[in-house]
């Protein structure tokens, strides 16, 4: 029986997306197994003991990742969000794939789930966190807010004071706000940080298609409670982190509820905080060690993948779009095509993912 050698520091690290925003989380859970990392972003560099860091695969040469079949190399596939596939195609050229925007239709002997983590300049480093009890702001929200979920958060959350609401997108539809109730800009990553440790708890309203976006991290990373939603077919978060602390919700006005229950509790939202920041510690941890014996483990299987790297339910005609509805409630889904047929309208075209420039 071939022996599993420790993987750490014997890969070298190919980075295609050039200074994504995920680079400072990856860089976190997959750190120690790179015994260097190169920028190439040209699609040109191909080599043995390698982790492809890359994004938008959809969009490029297959012939590119072809290249790295039979060798020890591995893909960290970040912003499919809208499962644009080619993955029995491009992902069976590795010897496993780590993929955020996760689907149980991915199979798990191959295709590893991983959080989308948090942004750069998110992470937690040496600052000082503060008890959630003792913050200025017993919520916050800043980004765009008239998309999926959000209109609902605000909504439901703004009698619950003091708060701090900044919007960077057009919200004039949004009746049930006046100039008073919030901010119109655009906060710069390190303001954004400063406002996350000064707020006891982050609203995680879900992403542009998906529940998962960076809020929950980057709130962990800052000491706040984050609350994520979840829906009738749907814990996300569940399935993807497995058991976790996170106030979870299927309606904002039940996190209004939560909330105002534990502003009477303060000793309580302290211990609810120290949970989660705990957890996520551990959880980091974790899941490094599991890389540490996965890895291990794919690296001495010479042979290519056989199975599929999809299961069944992956062929089935619109599958890919009952996925991502699952992700959405019912404002969220009339909000999407509210948005969709303003586009169709202005630009007689429908954009359903970006679409880079193929290299």
């Amino acid at each position: 029986m071939d022996q599993v050698t420790s993987p750490l520091a014997s890969y070298t690290a190919i980075w295609q997306a050039v200074n994504p925003v995920e680079r400072e989380w990856i860089d976190e859970i997959f750190g120690p197994f790179f015994r260097t990392q190169i920028t190439d972003g040209k699609h040109e560099m191909v080599e043995d003991n390698a982790i492809l860091c890359e994004a938008f695969v959809y969009c490029n040469d297959p012939r590119y990742y072809e290249q790295f079949r039979g060798k020890n190399a591995f893909l960290v596939h970040f912003l499919d969000e809208n499962f644009e596939g080619r993955y029995e195609e491009i992902y069976r050229n590795f010897r496993a794939v780590f993929r955020c925007h996760w689907s149980n239709a991915f199979n798990e002997k191959f295709v590893r789930k991983m959080p989308i983590g948090y942004s750069v300049g998110m992470g937690r480093g040496g600052r000082h966190i503060d008890r959630a009890s003792q913050r200025k702001y017993l919520w916050s929200f800043s980004g765009q807010l008239a998309k999926s979920t959000r209109p609902d958060m605000a909504k439901a959350l703004l009698p619950l004071k003091p708060y701090f609401l900044s919007t960077s997108d057009e919200i004039s539809d949004l009746k049930f706000l006046t100039g008073e109730d919030y901010q119109q800009k655009r906060l710069t990553r390190s303001d954004f940080s400063n406002l996350l440790l000064a707020t006891a708890f982050s609203p995680c309203p879900m992403g542009n298609v998906q529940l998962e976006c960076f809020r929950p991290y980057e709130a962990l990373e800052a000491g706040s409670i984050p609350i994520v939603e979840k829906r009738l077919t749907m814990d996300y978060y569940r399935d993807l982190l497995g058991e976790h602390p996170m106030p979870t919700v299927r309606s904002w006005p039940e996190a209004r509820h939560f909330i105002e229950r534990m502003r009477q509790h303060p000793t309580e939202m302290d211990a609810l905080q120290e949970r989660c920041m705990s957890w996520w510690d551990g959880y980091k941890q974790n899941y490094r060690e599991q890389l540490i014996d996965f890895i291990g483990q794919r690296a001495i299987s010479a042979e290519p993948v056989s199975e599929p790297i999809m299961k069944r339910v992956y062929s089935i005609p619109g599958w890919r779009i009952v996925e991502l509805l699952r992700h959405h409630n019912l404002n969220a889904v009339l909000r999407r095509v509210k948005k969709q047929a303003s586009r169709l309208l202005r630009e007689r075209k429908l954009r359903i993912a970006y679409r880079p420039e193929a290299k």
